[in-house]
Order: C-alpha cells, then sequence, then structure tokens
C-alpha cells in the first residue's frame, strides 16, 4: 500500500474514533496546543459508557466537561502533570488530580505509573515519506507516548507547522486511527513586566556573561530579563519553553548559537519561526531537562521564579498550605543542571512581598516558617541563588547562620526585624 492508500485506510470520523475507547482505558494526550480538542470532546461525549477512564495530560486550554460536570468527572478522572491557568482556576472544583513530576522523569512517569492504553495527539498534515509532525508543542511527550501505548489516534490539523528536532515526528506506520479536523493553533501572548520584574531583572542581567547559553521562564519576570539580554553576544539556549523574547534576541544576532527546547508557545509568528528557523532543535522535555545533560554545557544561566522562601533558602513554586498555584515543572531539573555546570549560574527569582487585591494586606515571600502542608519544590542544598528586586542571596553551600542573613537582606525592609527576630529566637542566628 502507498502512504495514500494507508492514509484512507485508517481515516475514521470523530464519532467512529472516540468509539474505539472502553472502560479502563488510561489515556495520554500531548498537552497545550497539541491536545486534539474535538477528540477529546468526542469522547468525553459518551462518558454515560464508561467507567474508571483516566486522561492525563498537562496545561488544558479547553474547558472539557471533566473539568466542570462532577457527573463526567466521576468516569472520565483527568489528571495534570503541570497545571496551566485554567487548571489553576478549575482546581477547587475537585474534579481532577495533580501528579508532581520533575519534566525530567517524565518518561519515566509514562513507562512506568500512566502505562497509556491510548495516546491522542494534533498533528500536521503527512508529509511525502509518511510523517506526521507534532508541531511546536507535541515533541514534549509525542515520541515516548506514542511507543508506549497501545493505540495512537492523531487528529491531522493543517495549522500545525513542522518543526525541526529529534523525536519530532511519527510515521503513518505507527498510527491505529487518523481523524482530520483543523483548529487554531493556542496562541498565548506576552506577559507584560511590572516594574519590580525589571529591577529583579537588574541584578541579574549583568551576571549573564558573552556565551552564555539560557534558560528562563515565562511570565513577566522571564520577559524583562530575556529583553534586558538585548546587549550580549553568542548566546545559545537550551529551555524548556521557547519564547517570543528569543525570536526577538534571534534577531538582533544576540543569539547567535543553537536554540534547544522542550517546546514553543507564545504567538503563530514563534510557532511559524521554530520551523523556519535552522538554529533550533524542539526535543522531548525528558531529554530537554536532564539535569546531567544541562550539566555539560559550560556557563549556563539557568533563571526561574518561585512564589516563596523561607529564611534557609527551601524554594516553594507549587502553592501555598494545601491550594496549589502552579507545579513543579523543571524547577529541580535546571537548578541541579546549572550548578553542576562549569561556570553555571542558577538564579531563583520572586519579589519580596505579596499584595492581596481584596484587602490590601502586604505581606512579606521571604519566611520564617511555610503555612502547613506547604510543598518544598527546591531543596535549600540544591539553590545557588535567590533573587528579590533588593539583590542577590548567595546560598550555595553556604552554613544556616550565612542562609538566615543573606535571605534577611533581600527581604522587603519593612519585614526585616520581624524575619531576624524570628531567626534568633529559633536560634538560627545569635543577636
Amino acid at each position: 500500500m502507498t502512504f495514500k492508500d494507508q492514509y484512507q485506510s485508517k481515516l475514521k470520523s470523530l464519532t467512529e474514533a472516540a468509539s474505539k475507547i472502553q472502560s479502563n482505558e488510561v489515556i495520554l494526550s500531548n498537552p497545550v496546543a497539541s491536545m486534539p480538542i474535538s477528540l477529546i470532546t468526542a469522547i468525553t461525549k459518551r462518558y454515560k459508557e464508561y467507567e474508571n477512564v483516566k486522561l492525563f495530560s498537562a496545561f488544558v486550554i479547553h474547558p472539557f466537561d471533566f473539568f466542570t460536570n462532577p457527573e463526567v468527572a466521576e468516569r472520565i478522572r483527568y489528571h495534570s502533570f503541570f497545571m496551566g491557568p485554567l487548571e489553576r482556576q478549575l482546581v477547587s472544583y475537585g474534579t481532577f488530580s495533580i501528579d508532581p513530576v520533575n519534566f525530567s522523569n517524565l518518561k519515566l512517569l509514562i513507562e512506568q505509573r500512566i502505562k497509556p492504553t491510548t495516546f491522542v495527539s494534533t498533528v500536521s498534515e503527512m508529509d511525502a515519506d509518511g510523517y506526521f509532525n507534532f508541531g511546536p508543542m507535541g515533541v514534549t511527550i509525542g515520541d515516548v507516548g506514542s511507543k508506549v501505548a497501545g493505540r495512537v489516534i492523531i487528529q491531522v490539523n493543517k495549522n500545525v507547522p513542522e518543526v525541526n528536532g529529534t523525536h519530532n515526528k511519527i510515521h503513518i506506520d505507527d498510527v491505529d486511527i487518523i481523524v482530520e479536523q483543523d483548529e487554531q493553533l493556542l496562541e498565548v501572548p506576552e506577559t507584560p513586566s511590572s516594574n519590580i520584574d525589571k529591577k529583579i531583572a537588574e541584578w541579574i542581567v549583568p551576571q549573564v556573561r558573552d556565551g552564555s547559553t539560557i534558560q528562563i521562564g515565562f511570565g513577566g519576570l522571564a520577559n524583562a530579563v530575556s529583553y534586558g539580554l538585548d546587549s550580549k553576544k553568542d548566546l545559545s539556549v537550551h529551555t524548556e519553553m521557547i519564547t517570543e523574547s528569543m525570536v526577538y534576541l534571534t534577531g538582533k544576532g544576540v543569539i547567535s548559537g543553537t536554540i534547544r527546547g522542550g517546546f514553543a508557545m507564545g504567538t503563530r509568528k514563534l510557532y511559524d519561526f521554530s520551523g523556519e528557523n535552522g538554529q533550533i532543535s524542539i526535543e522531548p522535555l525528558h531529554i530537554v531537562n536532564d539535569p546531567s545533560r544541562i550539566a555539560q554545557i559550560d556557563n549556563f544561566v539557568s533563571v526561574n521564579g518561585c512564589l516563596m522562601a523561607d529564611l534557609t533558602g527551601q524554594v516553594v513554586s507549587e502553592g501555598a498550605g494545601t491550594r496549589f498555584i502552579s507545579s513543579v515543572g523543571g524547577a529541580n531539573d535546571f537548578v541541579r543542571g546549572a550548578t553542576k555546570s562549569k561556570g553555571g549560574q542558577s538564579f531563583i527569582c520572586l519579589p519580596s512581598t505579596n499584595k492581596n487585591e481584596k484587602t490590601g494586606e502586604v505581606t512579606s515571600n521571604i519566611v520564617f516558617s511555610f503555612p502547613k502542608a506547604t510543598p518544598v519544590t527546591v531543596p535549600r542544598a540544591d539553590v545557588q541563588y535567590l533573587v528579590t528586586e533588593h539583590g542577590i542571596a548567595d546560598m550555595f553551600n553556604r552554613s544556616i547562620e550565612d542562609r538566615v542573613e543573606e535571605m534577611i537582606s533581600i527581604a522587603d525592609p519593612a519585614f526585616r526585624e520581624e524575619l531576624r527576630e524570628q531567626a534568633i529566637k529559633a536560634g538560627y542566628i545569635k543577636k
């Protein structure tokens, strides 16, 4: 059979494809814009036929019924290994589960824990050699997911651009069912940088040496750091997420080396850039985030944000108490990789205070102790530099006394005396 013949033989309607899902199935879906919304919606509509169906993915962009309807959630249980804005809004409903995992362990999670019976993904149109491209967001788990699952269903979408990289394609021989449904890829606008973000970036940017390889996260702070690098030279990128700022820095000649990432998330311009620029290689997250691989890159600079830190340098990125706000992601991976890199630097950033929008109360993000049940995301022994708008705390391999003094020095001045008193009372430091 020709590839076109195979394609036609495997082509089904959305209804036909959804009818293949049975009770007790474990479905793994590519995340974000690689999630086949029409296919999953068709599956969800049949929820009354199911018992104990599990769906694993991350950063969902569509309010599926298994989020908002408890009756559906009883039959289709969603598990998220990284929360996006929609999951954050709906987590209090209790309709889905959160699976904390370092992104470097995603392959092991899929192979050893999830063990999917069915893998689903949006892909590009088939090329002349019978390959479908996973696109700017689907390389993340596309290869391992499709290889581990017993059944592979793809939703062909002409709006998915082909991207360069490794493990970025799937052949028609490895596909069981094809559906066709075009959907616009999610576009995520850039988050504006606040004045505090810019002040934090001013501490970090001078530390970045020409010729470094950078990893920078998502959001206003990340943008402040990224755009602040526009006077640097000969930078390369090794990061989870390829961002709009990297398009800008490449255009200015600042990024002249390779751009290696796990996915691209932003505007259509970025998605097209990811496929057209020969500097870019998009690879599975468990490879990109491997700390041992990161450690082999000299002068590696990692910049990530967090929610809170305590006086000894423990870092919280996931939530406060039992309230989930974000997820583990690649924080540990890049912190550990960067600190093992020759000349490497790991910066974890946070505003020194938080203002409650409802009450106006201002609290310190540097605390003596976290609320009860708060998970520690990055252990203090791994932390190198913590940064607020007030400066940089050098925490790596320091004593408790030194750590406390460093942390007090970057806390908001209004809270320093209170923090010092708490540290003295606890015996961390002397008067």
